[in-house]
């Protein structure tokens, strides 16, 4: 009986610093929690746009592998990009769809760029999707916004510093 304890005890030591061992990248993070630059400017795009439902920005965070949502309206900071979202950024192409599921989203995936127009990862604008606008409109719209929020990103790093 005393090594089934013994025995218990440590899977459970195991489990735990398995858990605790999980890489930063594999984790989500709360919008709330999210205190770099990046969110800072999600969240005045969001406020500024009242046709918007969703804002996103990915890129590849300093030291890290992987292309990731760096800061969003949701909460799902740190998910790591699918294959389209990769495609935006490698290729340079701007997606722009109705949304099959919620065809009261129009969804526009285009390349972040920096002030000197350097693609630095991917901006996901996710605007209501209303009736006698079309791919057009909410292409200008997205690139509009992109381009304006280019001119306060001085460069990748300055996505990840502490927000003021």
């Amino acid at each position: 009986m005393k090594h089934f304890h013994s025995l218990l005890t440590v899977t459970a030591a195991a489990l735990l610093i398995g858990a605790a061992q999980l890489r930063a990248e594999d984790r989500l993070t709360n919008t709330a929690d999210n205190k770099v630059y990046a969110q800072t400017l999600v969240n005045e795009v969001i406020k500024a746009h009242p046709d918007l439902i969703i804002v996103g920005f990915h890129a590849v965070a300093p030291g890290a592998k992987n292309e990731t949502m760096i800061a969003s309206t949701l909460d799902r900071i740190g998910e790591k990009d699918d294959d389209e979202d990769l495609a935006v950024v490698s290729q340079q192409e701007t997606i722009l769809a109705v949304s099959l599921k919620e065809p009261y989203k129009f969804k526009v995936h285009l390349p972040m760029k920096d002030a000197s127009g350097k693609v630095i990862g991917l901006m996901v604008l996710i605007f209501k999707n209303e009736a006698g606008r079309d791919e057009t409109y909410y292409c200008a719209k997205a690139l509009a916004i992109r381009n304006g929020v280019a001119q306060r990103i001085p460069n990748l790093d300055a996505l990840f510093k502490q927000a003021p």
